[in-house]
């Protein structure tokens, strides 16, 4: 659709901005062009919309010289929405919108037709600006403003979208509102969008490819996966990138990472404290702390500072967890956001706290357990759906500095002792009767400072690993053993 051979521009001939770019942007598709200010974003722009001259290479709309159209050629295929919001009259949003449809109106006293005022009415309608048609565009907010220059340039029914940082002016709501639209425009009627977009996520969420400009070269052209190379990305922004997933959609997100001032550390495990009732065992940290879980609240890999397991009586309804424990920890003024949250039908008295220092690391672990629901995991008879009541719920604290997959790692090892503890203690599924690898509900969080040199490793060979084995064999296995007292069980 459109396609750049070797183009060379920018504002002096003789000091070109753009040096031999080679593009092709396929019809239908929502091409992102990314960069930071002085790259050569908004030149490259204006070399496409015809704004600046073309100083060498070729510049194509399907497979024609974009200078062999006529004005009125180029107004049939190419609309062209511009952060820069001026209008030199005063005019309505209506009359604004009206000449969208120039290009598409015939005769020598052009007006509006019947058909053209049904598509104005039906893209002011979408784009939520038919409220405001009889308003003077001045007295519009800027994000109105910009609205009201999207219908103009939908109205114009264009093959080729050209969009300059588009949603400047927009807050959250209006910027995804327009590109949603934009984007439905695209696959329902084959629009062709080429957007200069500042926000890194918001291009990896609506594009569908995009290219990294820098010093009027580009670095890469590809899919949103593009935006994974966070040591490319740091190079062209100067700013220190962490690329991960979407929770939602299969594309990368960024995060931006100041440079901060060293700040007060953690001074290991020291900065915890503990306290518990026949209710409620409530550890906090000073500081949040990177954990890994699947607890009721706080699931997956996160930062929190409270960690909670709640007692609950053994008939408690579990149609919604997350809702009790939600209003638990409002009752207690724990926020929510900042909480993993477990339950347990276990005594809240029996829990084992150990506290261990092996080879200048610090490791502490909170254990509560019982066995009434141990199963054999690889036995395959299914059994009734369990409820949401931790029976072996493990909270473990490591002051240590673990990647992402460390933390995987961690949970393994954490895993792998819990199994090896179920089987020396002989905890047997009553249904199998086969040994025991956990119970139906078993909840963990693995917690760490993010202190000191960072590591991907914990698994049974390192000595993270080790030490997450060796308290969490040696807490379960001492809170089984109170479990079984309790109710006066040897083997179960």
């Amino acid at each position: 659709m459109i396609k750049l051979k070797r183009l060379v521009g920018g504002y002096q001939p003789d000091k070109p901005i753009i040096n031999g770019v080679d593009l092709a942007i396929r019809k239908g598709e929502f091409f992102a062009l990314l960069g930071p200010n002085g790259s050569g974003k908004t030149t490259l722009f204006k070399l496409v919309t015809g704004q600046l001259p073309v100083v060498s290479g070729e510049l194509l709309l399907s497979g024609r010289p974009l200078s062999s159209f006529t004005k009125l050629e180029k107004a049939k295929q190419i609309a062209v929405l511009t952060q820069e919001i001026q209008v030199s009259f005063d005019y309505t949003v209506e009359e604004i919108i009206s000449l969208g449809r120039y290009p598409h109106q015939k005769g020598l006293f052009r007006s509006l037709t019947k058909n053209d005022k049904e598509i104005m009415q039906q893209v002011m309608d979408i784009t939520g600006v038919a409220v405001h048609k009889h308003k003077q565009f001045r007295k519009l907010s800027g994000g109105e403003k910009q609205r009201v220059l999207l219908a103009k340039s939908l109205v114009q029914e264009p093959e080729i979208l050209l969009l300059d940082e588009p949603t400047n002016h927009l807050d959250i709501k209006h910027t995804f509102h327009m590109l949603d639209l934009i984007k439905e425009w695209q696959h329902t009627k084959g629009l062709t969008v080429f957007a200069i977009l500042h926000d890194l996520n918001v291009a990896s969420l609506y594009a569908d490819r995009l290219a990294l400009l820098h010093n009027g070269n580009f670095l890469e052209v590809g899919d949103s996966d593009t935006l994974r190379k966070e040591e490319q990305l740091e190079r062209v922004y100067d700013v220190l990138i962490k690329a991960g997933p979407h929770p939602v959609v299969p594309k990368p997100q960024l995060l931006m990472t100041p440079k901060l001032e060293a700040r007060n550390e953690v001074q290991g495990l020291a900065d915890f404290e503990l306290n518990r009732d026949e209710r409620l065992i409530h550890v906090q940290s000073i500081r949040p702390l990177r954990t890994i879980s699947n607890g009721v609240t706080g699931e997956g890999i996160q930062w929190h500072k409270h960690f909670c397991n709640f007692h609950v009586e053994k008939d408690y309804n579990c149609d919604n967890p997350e809702k009790d424990i939600g209003e638990w920890l409002h009752q207690k003024g724990i926020p929510t956001e900042q909480s993993v949250g477990m339950m347990t039908a276990v005594v809240l008295s029996d829990v084992v706290i150990i506290k261990k220092e092996i080879k200048g690391i610090e490791f502490m672990a909170v254990v509560t357990a019982g066995v009434g629901n141990a199963v054999d995991i690889t036995n395959t008879e299914m059994c009734q759906t369990p409820v949401t009541i931790g029976t072996i719920n493990i909270m473990l604290f490591i002051d240590a500095h673990l990647t992402d997959g460390g933390l995987v790692n961690g949970l393994m090892s954490a895993t792998e002792a819990k199994v090896k503890a179920l089987h020396d203690m002989k905890v047997q599924d009553p249904k199998s009767r086969t040994i025991a690898t956990g119970t139906s509900t078993d909840a963990i969080v693995l917690a760490v400072t993010q202190q000191g040199d960072k590591t991907p490793y914990a698994g049974s060979g390192t000595l993270i690993g080790k030490g997450i084995g060796h308290l969490v064999y040696k807490g379960v296995s001492k809170a089984i053993q109170k479990y079984r007292k309790r109710i006066g069980q040897h083997v179960c």
